[in-house]
């Protein structure tokens, strides 16, 4: 019967519009702002209701600035959306332009301000030919049956389908014609079935899985929390698992689509998870079921049911039982690892999975609420290693090594088989000791207990390109990538290690990618004025460091006056470059180095000009302070110059990365 649903669904939709309904032409497409459904070449495209707002918003606007608090104001209303789930929806729209051929770029991003689409809009056309009068649209959830405490069923759970009532006049020609389809459906239909089973049984393999925040359909305030809690502790208990990838919290935290399958598909991943939570007379009840993506068909379904009280052991089971459904011949280790509790308490795992989302932002502020709500979660369970670990890593962030040297024991201490706690304490050999030897041996534990952590193959790849073992640093970004294919940080230090070996087209294009996903990411417009400065492409140099300091220079709730101020300084400062050239701009920049990163940072300006006494005395003192951004001395071409001086040789030995 869904068959014909759908077909139905598809035959109402390319002949009939809203009484008012209006086409918005440009290109080979056709977006129908009424019936929120986008055309390209007389087929619809498969996209999500946000995207479909979004596009008619900014189409409806065509050629004019839409800033990012009305886009949030039109598609999300009252809602809370952080801006970097609208970049994320506009990151889709562009790439769903770019499968299909489109030319030209049409959603273009305005920094600090907005988007504007650049495309050639026609005339909006009105359709009268049918009159369609829109009575309901409903669509119920998923019928939760009662089931004993423990119970799980196989069978697939029922979907009652959209109900849509109309009043309209077709012609005779439109009446048969769609007759002849339904003769035509009725005709195949019984050897449909038996394609499809004939297809799934020799399917390809799933090698990738996205697991969904699952929809919770009672009215509690914590809802979205509980969600992304069950979802989190899935795919942290699934990634354990080494023939199976998992898409990190980060990657589907922002899912909003009625269909899951094509959210997926944005990810690269094979299969998706998704299902309902519903609470009832001190029950938890799921249902959960687990799609292809190539097909849409059905793997597995499952309905369980348990005391509210027992919901993380239920998660267990869910667990065991995807990777049954996926025909995954786990190892002991494995299988030990599916049931692993990290925490009996639930709201600690709820806090913990949202110190995940603000720490992966990769932004200071981000990092500072990350650190609260890890340290709320260990207030909670007191027990809980992963929630250390966090609290570690957003430590870090702010160079407070000795909080976060003390966290990682924590964990260590309560967990000693942590993957986490291993990649966390490499990061820490890396940067803060400079020891080489233990920071490899640290990351190469990590991924051996887990090969899906996505950050350890990322933080190993940054001590491969400062050793200067770029081809390896490159191999283990691309697996951090095919784990985390979204992640604007994954893409931007990519770039980096290009820009490090000197591949600066390569460098440029992988930062361009990160900022589709976040056109706001600071550090991959730092990354472009490197690259820029290094290439002699000064014009653009310049505009990519005054983004990024305007960047770094914006907070939330800022007045308005200090918006106005900030921009005036770095209109100055744009001046003094078209007057007095590239060496002046950046002499302005030589105001404060009393901060060792920033002795680092100028240092390099130095090296630029050739001033080598100069940038040497700012090296060897960065070198003292053990600063941050020192371990890449080796790595930066922008020192080039200075390879063969003693001095620059003895700061390598010293760091042990020169015999």
């Amino acid at each position: 019967m869904k068959f014909f649903s759908d077909l139905s669904r598809i035959f109402l939709g390319a002949v009939m519009s809203s009484k008012n309904g209006r086409l918005i032409e440009f290109d080979k497409f056709r977006l129908d702002v009424g019936r929120r459904v986008l055309w390209y070449e007389d087929q619809p495209v498969n996209l999500a209701l946000k995207e479909i707002e979004l596009l008619s918003a900014l189409t409806e606007n065509s050629g004019e600035v839409v800033s990012k608090q009305e886009l949030l104001d039109r598609v999300w209303g009252d809602a809370f959306v952080e801006e970097s789930n609208l970049s994320r929806h506009i990151y889709v729209l562009r790439q769903m332009f770019k499968k299909l051929g489109a030319s030209g770029d049409y959603i273009q991003t305005v920094p600090q301000r907005g988007y504007r689409f650049a495309g050639q809009v026609r005339t909006p056309v009105h359709r009268g030919d049918l009159v369609v009068e829109k009575h309901t649209l409903t669509q119920t959830d998923i019928e939760i049956q009662d089931f004993a405490e423990g119970s799980v069923s196989r069978a697939t759970a029922g979907r009652a389908q959209p109900q849509v009532r109309t009043a309209y006049r077709p012609s005779t020609r439109l009446i048969f014609s769609f007759c002849a389809i339904l003769l035509t459906a009725l005709l195949v239909g019984g050897l449909s079935v038996n394609r499809y089973v004939s297809r799934h049984a020799g399917a390809s393999p799933i090698k990738s899985i996205a697991i969904l925040p699952f929809r919770t359909i009672d009215s509690r305030q914590d809802d979205k929390k509980r969600s992304l809690g069950l979802a989190d502790v899935l795919i942290t208990r699934l990634s354990n698992i080494k023939q199976l990838t998992v898409r990190p919290t980060s990657e589907v935290v922002n899912f909003e689509s009625q269909d899951p399958v094509a959210f997926a598909k944005t990810i690269d991943a094979d299969s998706v998870l998704d299902g309902t939570i519903y609470f009832a007379s001190g029950k938890i009840r799921i249902t959960a079921r687990l799609l292809r993506t190539d097909d849409g068909s059905t793997i597995w379904t499952g309905q369980f049911e348990k005391p509210a009280s027992d919901e993380l052991n239920m998660q267990n089971d869910i667990a065991l039982y995807v990777a049954d459904a996926l025909a995954l011949n786990l190892s002991g280790n494995e299988r030990e690892a599916l049931g692993k509790f990290y925490t009996k308490n639930l709201d600690a795992y709820q806090l913990y999975a949202q110190g995940r989302i603000e720490w992966n932002k990769r932004t200071f502020a981000g990092s500072w609420e990350a650190q609260r709500l890890f340290k709320n979660a260990i207030e909670k369970d007191p027990e809980f290693a992963l929630a250390y670990i966090g609290l570690a890593d957003s430590a870090m962030m702010g160079s407070d090594w000795l909080q976060a040297n003390m966290a990682i024991e924590k964990a260590l201490e309560l967990d000693p088989a942590l993957p986490e706690a291993y990649a966390t304490r490499g990061f820490l050999h890396l940067f803060r000791e400079w020891n080489w030897r233990k920071a490899e041996e640290a990351f190469k534990k990590s991924i051996e207990l887990n090969p899906n952590y996505a950050t350890a193959h990322h933080w190993y790849a940054q001590l491969l390109t400062i050793e200067g073992r770029h081809e390896e640093a490159k191999t283990q970004m691309r697996r951090a990538l095919e784990i985390n294919p979204l992640s604007h940080n994954f893409l931007a230090d990519l770039g980096q290690i290009y820009y490090f070996n000197h591949e600066y087209k390569e460098a440029e294009e992988y930062c361009h990618r990160a900022l589709e996903i976040y056109p706001d990411f600071e550090f991959a417009h730092e990354y472009l004025f490197q690259i820029y400065l290094q290439t002699g492409d000064y014009d653009r140099a310049v505009e990519e460091r005054l983004v990024a300091d305007k960047i770094h220079g914006t907070f939330a709730n800022q007045p308005d006056e200090a918006h106005r101020q900030l921009d005036a300084d770095l209109e100055k400062k744009r001046q003094a470059y078209r007057t007095s050239g590239i060496k002046k701009f950046l002499e302005n920049r030589l105001t404060d180095i009393e901060d060792a990163n920033m002795g680092y940072v100028y240092a390099k300006i130095h090296a630029y000009f050739g001033e080598r006494e100069k940038a040497l005395d700012l090296l060897e003192k960065a070198y003292a302070d053990k600063s941050f951004l020192s371990a890449f001395v080796k790595a930066d071409p922008i020192f080039d110059s200075l390879r063969d001086e003693p001095r620059y040789q003895n700061i390598l030995r010293g760091m042990s990365l020169a015999e």
